[in-house]
């Protein structure tokens, strides 16, 4: 009974932070983040503007809390643990097809109108940077330092590769985003883009790299 009754008050507590986090996501979308209010997002989510307040601290908060759940997603990051132990190539293939998706949902149309708030107001973009790109990015290079440990990945700066490999990503979302239905990334079989970016990150853009020297300032 008390476990049942403990399931109950997870399910209705995850219930509540979902409501708001959608309705943040179309006021924050629509107003921009000076604009909004957590009253007018209470009342989308249909929850007293207290309730908001129980789940996150501020505003702000509960902005960054909305780009975790509908940009940077949890299934996201298990994929990017996931590398280590298994098939790059199937991996990363598989992130990218979480990136896909993620394409043809509503939020990722909202993405450049989040960023932009986020660039647009200073400690937003310092609470960006310290809740998400510094801890995101530590991860990444942790596991690249696994990965060259292993044999697996050639010794190049992991802070320098990993963001490359970020903004190649992220790089593309928003120009599938800004292009629309006639950009090629949208057109083509998305197995076959991610194929032709798999083949990228994996070998560049030299035809021949057999016997050159590459440089590299990781040690």
């Amino acid at each position: 009974m008390g476990s049942s009754r403990q399931e109950r008050k997870e399910k209705i507590t995850n219930l509540r932070r979902q409501q708001i986090l959608n309705a943040a996501l179309d006021i924050f979308t629509h107003k921009g983040l000076a604009a909004a209010t957590t009253a007018e997002i209470a009342q989308a989510a249909g929850v007293a503007e207290g309730t908001i307040y129980n789940y996150f601290p501020n505003k702000r908060e509960l902005f960054i809390a909305v780009i975790h759940e509908f940009i940077i997603t949890v299934p996201l990051l298990d994929l990017i643990d996931k590398i280590p132990k298994a098939d790059i190539a199937v991996t990363f293939r598989q992130i990218l097809k979480n990136r896909f998706s993620l394409i043809e949902s509503a939020p990722l149309a909202r993405l450049p109108s989040l960023m932009g708030e986020i660039m647009r107001d200073p400690e937003l973009k310092t609470l960006w940077a310290e809740q998400f790109l510094q801890p995101f990015f530590t991860r990444m290079e942790g596991i690249f330092h696994v990965m060259v440990d292993s044999g697996k990945f050639r010794r190049i700066d992991p802070a320098i590769t990993t963001r490359i490999i970020g903004g190649l990503i992220l790089g593309f979302l928003m120009l599938s985003i800004m292009e629309g239905a006639e950009s090629p990334l949208n057109r083509l079989p998305r197995d076959e883009v991610a194929d032709v970016l798999m083949d990228f990150v994996a070998y560049g853009l030299m035809n021949d790299n057999k016997g050159k020297k590459r440089r590299t300032s990781y040690e």
